[in-house]
């Protein structure tokens, strides 16, 4: 039906998020593509989004009626079908999502749109956003009250007012779905995204994406992911690329201009000149000003070696092996394995002072003879470090200064002093990771698997936090509340038991 039409599509967890409540709607047998956002958190958030993608794709393949009544028909299904779900099951309560989908049929475009989703269309080398952002700061941007990079830094940018599966809906309930129809250029090229992309990635920087891999979608969609990523990642991230039969990237060239008799040779001669030299000096220029992000396989080099190569932007991939050597971070560098599990660092890592940046993947080991300080110290970063395991220091993690750095999915075993130290003024956010078996260095000085101390404020979600030699959690901070601490697993201990306070007030 669609012949010639390329696509990609690709979705990731994000840099701050242990789960991925994204899903992903790709049938070009029926020329339906789009994106679903979940909302609800970790279940019911996916569950949402399963739905909707299972309830769209089964409507839309009868091909009966009209695009825009089958896409009104299909996404009320789909809201109801969630509905209905949340009101049977109790921990799904109150769960929906956001989505955009486009159905292309006869060379025409239908977008059913409800949220802060959006469609994008790139033609001519222009980018237009197609789709309304159904949220109070998305319709001020719409009417011009915000500028683009304004509206992605508003305090309220996340507010919606439209969503797929809070009440039940009927296909044509005014303020509810909002179809957009247009032509679908042969030469121009589609993006559907979640606000995981919109919010960190402005319209030029998807533009320019899309434009530098026009003949790849699939490193294009990675592109914009990796930009995503490297802007701070802070929720999912979902990007699908519709791209028509002759999509190209347009460039811009300067009108011909005539030269008059007098002055020709003269042009002509300086032209061949200038075309000599950037002949001979192309691959100099190349090396000193090509400056978009890089990934930098480590090859025969040690770890320090490729990151003193990199800068901000670049990804740098260890290679399976064992590496004796430590790791600093580098500011906006992502730093992560080749593959999970094979990668040993007998070392330390350390971030200091980096707004940005992350490590992922890595198996960090101390010397059980002669024990490290710590096997990772996050001080005054903001860094992302995800699905790592550390095990053999005195404390497995330290977060101290005015951190805020984000510690995910990682393990943080068999530390002979607290497995996570949480000091000075830091706030990290500690989700999804298991904690165990620390604290076991000294018989008589038994430590916990999270220690705060100072004036340290950490968010703690869904740890498993477990035999360690001491209880759970030590605070030596004041103000925190017993609901800090909820929603983590203590091995079937209360909270009262879970948490020693010493110096601290925890209010019940």
């Amino acid at each position: 039906m669609n012949r010639g039409i390329r696509h990609a599509a690709l979705s990731h967890q994000g840099r701050r998020r242990t789960d991925n409540e994204d899903r992903l709607l790709e049938a070009p047998e029926l020329g339906v593509f789009g994106v679903v956002d979940g909302v609800g958190g970790h279940a019911a958030g996916e569950k949402a989004a399963e739905t909707a993608v299972e309830v769209i794709r089964e409507w839309l393949s009868r091909r009966t009626g009209s695009p825009e009544v089958r896409l009104r028909e299909a996404i009320a299904l789909a809201n109801n079908e969630i509905f209905a779900l949340s009101r049977a099951n109790p921990e799904w309560q109150g769960m929906a999502c956001v989505l955009t989908v486009a159905l292309i049929e006869d060379g025409v475009v239908t977008v059913g749109h409800v949220g802060d989703s959006r469609l994008y269309l790139i033609e001519d080398g222009r980018i237009t956003k197609k789709t309304h952002d159904h949220s109070p700061v998305g319709e001020r941007e719409d009417r011009g009250e915000l500028s683009e990079s304004e509206a992605m830094r508003h305090s309220r940018r996340n507010e919606i007012y439209r969503d797929v599966g809070t009440q039940e809906r009927t296909p044509d309930e005014p303020g509810f779905i909002e179809i957009i129809p247009f032509p679908m250029p042969d030469n121009g090229a589609l993006v559907l995204c979640s606000d995981g992309l919109s919010d960190l990635v402005d319209s030029g920087k998807i533009l320019a994406g899309v434009n530098r891999y026009a003949s790849d979608p699939e490193q294009a969609v990675r592109a914009l992911v990796d930009a995503a990523n490297q802007a701070g990642g802070k929720d999912n991230i979902s990007v699908v690329l519709v791209a028509g039969t002759s999509f190209s990237p347009v460039v811009q060239r300067e009108p011909v201009r005539k030269p008059g008799r007098a002055r020709g040779w003269l042009e002509g001669a300086l032209i061949a000149l200038g075309c000599f030299a950037v002949l001979f000096y192309l691959p100099v220029l190349q090396k000193r000003f090509d400056t978009g992000p890089h990934t930098i396989a480590l090859g025969n080099d040690s770890i320090a070696a490729a990151m003193a190569k990199a800068h901000s932007g670049d990804t740098v991939i260890i290679p399976p092996g064992t590496f004796r050597e430590d790791l600093h971070l580098a500011e906006g560098v992502a730093v992560r394995v080749q593959q999970f599990g094979k990668s040993v660092l007998l070392g330390t890592v350390t971030a200091k002072g980096l707004h940005s940046g992350s490590l992922e993947g890595l198996i960090v080991q101390g010397d059980r003879n002669h024990p490290p300080a710590y096997g990772v110290k996050l001080d005054e970063s903001s860094v992302t470090i995800a699905n790592i395991r550390v095990s053999g220091a005195v404390t497995g993690i330290v977060v101290s200064g005015h951190s805020d750095a984000v510690v995910a999915a990682s393990q943080i075993t068999n530390n002979f002093g607290a497995g996570v130290e949480v000091t000075g003024d830091a706030k990290p956010r500690l989700e999804g990771n298991l904690i165990a078996a620390n604290g076991n260095g000294s018989p008589d000085q038994p430590r916990p698997g999270i220690a705060v101390t100072q004036r340290a404020r950490p968010v703690l979600k869904d740890n498993a936090i477990v035999n360690n030699a001491a209880e759970p959690v030590w605070v030596d901070a004041p103000g925190y509340d017993a609901q800090d601490f909820e929603e983590n697993f203590f091995g079937g201990l209360t909270g009262r038991k879970a948490i020693r306070t010493s110096g601290a007030e925890v209010k019940p």
